[in-house]
């Protein structure tokens, strides 16, 4: 996955040369004097982010030497995680480059700080990856004996994961019998007992009219 943008109107000619020629993958913006711009992307666990950046330095104005690095105290480069956490951080350098692997899953924010006097015209291109499945790219003939050995850990361990999982689903439909078991046992006994009381109630009831008759005649 890839994020895309159009160069705003701001750019300068060169850079509106540059993002012409980076293709669709890079796009360009201008930071401000004393300002902060964000751009946000969202990612999957696991995925692998990959981000390139630069400034757009006109020559004869930020290094007018030509080889000499070109001083740009101030501008400041920061990614953070969904989490509040610094994934990425670098300060007065023209470029960079920051490559992680997403731990949580959600929004991350890159933003550009420009704390100098002057505008600062800024390229980015972002890269989202999916991680590959080492474990079905590996061919044997390409893996090292520990290599193998771990493969073959890794699918034991699935196996007994899924194991796992049927032993838990099956306890669970047994704690549901026994749950079910326990309650229609509950309620046969409340009514065996009422049945007893009754039964004990009536014999009661029956023997005491009976000796009345006899007492009568």
């Amino acid at each position: 996955m890839m994020r895309q943008r159009q160069c705003p109107s701001l750019c300068s000619p060169l850079l509106l040369l540059l993002c012409s020629l980076a293709s669709a993958a890079a796009f360009g913006f201008s930071v401000e004097p004393q300002t902060t711009e964000c751009f946000e992307e969202r990612v999957k666990v696991s995925d692998h982010v990959l981000g390139q950046w630069g400034l757009v330095l006109l020559l004869g104005l930020e290094n007018p030497d030509g080889d000499a690095a070109p001083d740009i105290t101030g501008f400041t480069v920061k990614v953070t995680s969904p989490q509040g956490d610094k994934v990425y951080h670098m300060e007065d350098e023209p470029s960079g480059f920051f490559d992680f692997t997403a731990s949580v899953e959600g929004e991350y924010f890159i933003c550009f700080t420009n704390g100098r006097t002057n505008r600062e015209d800024v390229t980015l291109k972002i890269t989202v990856n999916e991680p590959p499945d080492l474990i079905k790219l590996a061919k044997t003939e390409h893996l090292s004996p520990i290599e193998e050995r771990i493969k073959n850990l890794h699918e034991a361990m699935n196996m007994v994961r899924d194991v796992q999982d049927e032993i838990r689903e099956h306890d669970a439909a047994q704690l549901k019998m026994t749950h079910s078991t326990r309650t229609w046992l509950l309620y046969f006994t409340l009514i065996e007992a009422a049945v007893l009381v009754g039964v004990t109630v009536w014999q009661n009831l029956y023997l005491k009219s009976f000796f009345e008759v006899k007492r009568v005649i």
